[in-house]
């Protein structure tokens, strides 16, 4: 029985850290040409993907990178009652609790598992499939993969209602632009702090000025990421959205995270707006319409 246990739960974490690499692989092999690739024929440019998903491919893969030594640590966590179980199991002992320990392990890899299943998502990417998408699922999912990545010294709270209607969108575009603004949000706060992320229904009555675009009347999903870290000035924040614009040190970072963010926000016809104090924190607002499916009667709780 013991063996048959481990046997099962082996190959589950193998086969979802194989599937992690692969997706990776998958995606360095779309972002990062061969130096001996042959020039294409103009038959085989048609099949390449557009410029726009190769860069949010780029940086999801950064992305996942930010995560790893969180994830690491994670997995690490997840393997030791595991090894101890097992070590214990192997002693001819009548004190064990043998039902408890195997418990133990299932336990834990069912817990890898689904960490894993998370990762291998948000890797992996999607088609670009527009559906309706509920939002609360996905951004629980993302609070679960964020609680395991910052530090400790950094709260994760989470405001987003289980009724919120539905948008169009793409799940994996929509985890990957809140992933990024997480991701900046956490790196401000260096001491420690709050990260929240909150999600309401909003009715925008008169056109809307936001970034880049100016939002029609109607009804919308407002994703709030905000932090108490150390804020933005007035010079870096009319460049934030710039491709390859960074405050971070050489190596830290591509600069894409924001710019790939607002193509998802503007290619989901939504608006972002930024408001930073210095010393005291910053919050991104990204407004996503409500899908015009939605059948459930829409009860907006601010106006704008």
């Amino acid at each position: 029985m013991v063996i048959q246990s481990l046997l099962i739960v082996g190959p589950m974490i193998i086969a979802g850290l194989t599937g992690i690499v692969l997706a990776l692989v998958r995606c360095e092999d779309v972002v990062a040409p061969q130096n001996n690739a042959v020039r294409a024929e103009p038959a085989d440019v048609e099949e390449q993907p557009p410029t726009g998903l190769i860069d949010r491919r780029r940086q999801r893969l950064e992305s996942l990178g930010t995560l790893a030594s969180g994830i690491a640590h994670d997995l690490n966590n997840l393997l030791t009652p595991i090894l101890m179980s097992c070590r214990m199991l192997q002693r001819d002992q009548a004190s064990v609790n043998r039902a408890a320990l195997l418990e133990t392990i299932e336990q834990a890899a069912t817990r890898g598992a689904s960490l894993i299943a998370q990762l291998l998502t948000f890797a992996r990417g999607g088609k670009g499939e527009r559906v309706d998408q509920d939002l609360a699922p996905v951004l629980h999912d993302l609070a679960t993969i964020l609680n395991r990545t910052i530090p400790e010294q950094i709260e994760l709270e989470m405001d987003v209602p289980s009724n919120l209607p539905p948008v169009c969108a793409d799940e994996t575009e929509i985890s990957q632009m809140v992933m990024n603004l997480a991701i900046n949000a956490r790196d401000s706060m260096s001491d420690g702090g709050t990260l929240r992320i909150s999600a309401k229904t909003i009715r925008i009555a008169e056109t809307k000025p936001c970034s880049f675009t100016r939002l029609p009347p109607g009804d919308y999903i407002r994703l709030s990421v905000t932090d108490t870290g150390c804020g933005i000035s007035t010079e870096v924040k009319d460049r934030i959205f710039d491709p390859f614009f960074s405050t971070k040190s050489r190596g830290q970072g591509t600069g894409l995270g924001l710019s790939t963010s607002l193509g998802i926000i503007k290619s989901h016809q939504g608006g972002v707006e930024v408001d930073s104090i210095l010393g005291e924190g910053t919050q991104v607002r990204v407004y996503l319409p409500i899908s015009t499916n939605a059948t459930q009667q829409i009860s907006p709780i601010e106006f704008e």
